[in-house]
């Protein structure tokens, strides 16, 4: 084996072992989220798009007595009678409906909107545990005065699991990356 071959072999190897080392400790941020948040909030967001994220946000705001709760990256016809049905607590909670996101960018566009247009400094992040630090990145990245409090909907720890979350991880890296050069090229160079 020629010496070109043994470096690029012990380059991959240190690719691979790397990434081993990043997915290892996104998969431990992902499961330390806690599924019931540890302050009261009043104001409840829930980023559609995982299964029951809406089902956690209901329960949450049982134990959490929150006033609102916007649900973002709905379909532009849905109502909220197709999301809560007959649910009695639709009353009690002003519910919200953000039609405008189809992504995370976006859902993190229409949330700093919504709290920016009410003067909201502290929210409840309700969604999937694999896809909370992507979220809270591009929210952070949208408005930093904004405090967030993650809720996360637990997922099955399965082979789906395993399999988004790569999927998701990867999706984080590239989110890090792009803010990482959008800021790079925002700044101003002496």
């Amino acid at each position: 084996m020629g010496k070109l071959m043994r470096s690029l072999l012990f380059f991959l190897g240190g690719v691979i072992a790397i990434w081993c080392l990043l997915f290892g400790f996104f998969l431990i941020d992902a499961l330390s989220f806690k599924e019931i948040a540890q302050e009261q909030c009043d104001n409840v967001i829930v980023l559609t798009g995982g299964k029951n994220r809406i089902q956690h946000a209901l329960r949450s705001i049982k134990t959490n007595r929150s006033k609102n709760i916007f649900i973002s990256g709905v379909y532009a016809k849905t109502t909220l009678n197709d999301i809560l049905g007959e649910d009695e607590n639709k009353e009690e909670v002003n519910f919200i409906l953000g039609k405008k996101a189809r992504n995370t960018f976006e859902n993190a566009d229409e949330i700093d909107n919504w709290v920016r247009i009410n003067g909201i400094k502290k929210i409840m992040l309700i969604t999937s545990d694999y896809h909370m630090r992507r979220s809270i990145l591009a929210l952070n990245h949208k408005n930093k005065s904004v405090k967030i409090i993650p809720c996360v909907s637990k997922s099955k720890f399965d082979f789906y699991f395993f399999k988004i979350c790569v999927k998701e991880f990867h999706k984080t890296i590239y989110v890090c990356l792009k803010f990482l050069f959008d800021d790079f090229s925002k700044a101003k160079l002496c």
